[in-house]
């Protein structure tokens, strides 16, 4: 029995035996005692649930590491076929890669400042509008 499995079997234990145990002092009238333990029981729950989830967790894992065992030597050519199709698409970028003659960037929008008008048409001599 692995130290993960012997977790779990002790918080099973645990909660058992704290529900159990509030269940009897609500039986016999000891309702502080048994609230106690309720809220108790909420803790040793969680903790269940934790090993449980850890446990679950280490033999997804090693049922990963048993099934990508035999494709261990293929990992120098998946290392290299990456490493190609980085240099392919950074060679690419550096080609179509249009930098803007300016320190601006011309690929986010760019606020315009526009003459508000109110309804009317801009005209290009506002002053004389007022002088008639």
């Amino acid at each position: 029995m692995t130290r993960l499995e012997l977790r779990v079997v002790v918080a099973a234990l645990m909660a058992a035996t704290v529900v159990l145990g509030a269940v009897v002092c609500a039986a016999y009238g000891q309702a502080a005692i048994a609230a106690v333990l309720a809220i108790y029981a909420l803790g040793v729950g969680a903790w269940l649930y934790h090993s449980i989830e850890r446990y679950v967790v280490a033999r997804r894992i090693s049922t990963v590491r048993t099934v990508a065992k035999p494709f261990q030597p293929l990992l120098p050519v998946m290392a290299a076929i990456l490493g190609l199709t980085q240099a392919v698409v950074r060679s690419l970028t550096d080609v179509t890669d249009a930098t803007p003659t300016t320190s601006r960037r011309w690929d986010l929008p760019v606020r315009r400042w526009m003459e508000i008008t109110r309804g009317r048409p801009a005209s290009s001599d506002d002053d004389d509008q007022f002088e008639d």
